[in-house]
């Protein structure tokens, strides 16, 4: 059986690559195909990682948000652990079949949350002593050079003894500091492009998908959701979807929001009435129509899904309308997402979406 590798670059959009020198992908294209697909919505890490490795919806795999407000136990947790997936993974599904996976991520809260079943699961942020003694220390997460460390981590195990599934899902703090056209960015792509040619020719028989998690945008518009409602009089809990532990990215603000209200029965049609009126609102839908159109879990979001516009990012803010200088994600404009591979799958069935990625090289 041919070592399939997936890889994941977090945050990078068409745009990433087709500006940048990435001889690899354009020999992959040529033997394989390349595509733009679409990421799941929302398009945030945690939602698409987790669909890739189930071939499912947040409807099947329950990952609807990077952090998640239980309206039951009234509490708001990171949703990072496995405990929270509803969905056998791809590495779950190959060790029933008594074959070897090895998954690679940057960030630890991405491993905790889809390493189930992986026979080999590591972090860049929190490697194994195994590891490090192996190709030497990490950079810190926050750097370009991180994804880089990772790709050289998994080329390690390629020499050493070549799995049946290799999956590498990188970091996008690069994306969220620079834009595409930028020196270090073009930079980067180069590299990662390197280092996907080594990985390929590590194995005499290897076969690879490549897709991102989400696109990334320029934002200058902040706006708080839950002073917005409260000016209102309307008591609510705003989630924004891309919250995690690494605020250095993106500082909290996204572009998708889960609005939990305090009395939905009393304030549902006035809050959705109020959000559409507001200036860097997109689309604001019922629980039942969001879960409907976006595949989504109708028990793990909120009674109101909010979606901005291309510049605009929700959060918490000092004031309720703010302007703001961040790259971020998590709208509709963030779904372009490159695809390229080259493997068993028919080039009249290419995936078009992250769903179908894993059923594709399989």
């Amino acid at each position: 059986m041919a070592t399939k590798i997936i890889v994941c670059l977090d945050g990078t959009g068409p745009d990433y690559i087709e500006k940048s020198d990435t001889p690899n992908l354009d020999a992959v294209s040529k033997e394989g195909f390349r595509t733009i697909g679409t990421a799941i919505v929302p398009t945030v890490t945690n939602v698409n990682n987790t669909t890739i490795v189930t071939a499912s919806f947040p409807e099947t795999h329950g990952i609807t948000t990077n952090y998640y407000f239980d309206p039951v136990e009234k509490k708001e947790v990171y949703m990072e652990s496995s405990e929270f997936l509803l969905k056998e993974t791809m590495f779950r599904r190959l060790t029933h079949q008594g074959k070897k996976s090895v998954l690679f991520t940057a960030k630890d809260k991405l491993k905790t949350l889809i390493q189930d079943g992986a026979s080999i699961a590591e972090s860049a942020e929190k490697p194994s002593r195994r590891l490090v003694d192996r190709i030497g220390p990490p950079p810190d997460i926050y750097t370009i050079e991180v994804n880089h460390w990772l790709f050289r981590a998994a080329l390690s195990v390629l020499m050493e003894e070549p799995p049946d599934l290799l999956y590498v899902t990188t970091t996008d703090y690069v994306t969220h500091t620079y834009c595409p056209e930028d020196e270090k960015s073009l930079w980067n792509m180069h590299e990662v492009d390197r280092l996907i040619g080594e990985m390929i020719n590590a194995a005499s028989d290897i076969e690879l998908i490549l897709t991102a998690d989400h696109g990334m945008n320029p934002k200058s518009r902040g706006l708080d959701l839950n002073k917005i409602l409260k000016g209102a009089g309307i008591t609510a809990n705003a989630i924004p979807i891309i919250k995690d532990r690494h605020v250095v990215h993106h500082k909290n603000l996204g572009g998708a929001a889960y609005v939990y209200l305090d009395a939905p029965a009393d304030t549902l049609e006035d809050a959705m009435a109020l959000l559409r009126e507001e200036k860097g609102i997109e689309a604001v839908m019922p629980n039942n129509e969001a879960a409907h159109r976006y595949h989504l879990h109708p028990s793990r979001i909120g009674h109101i899904f909010v979606l901005a516009d291309k510049d605009t990012v929700f959060g918490a803010l000092p004031h309720a309308r703010e302007n703001v200088k961040v790259r971020s994600h998590g709208s509709l404009h963030e779904r372009d997402i490159p695809i390229f591979g080259y493997g068993p799958g028919p080039l009249s069935a290419m995936p078009k979406s992250n769903h179908q990625v894993t059923d594709w090289i399989f």
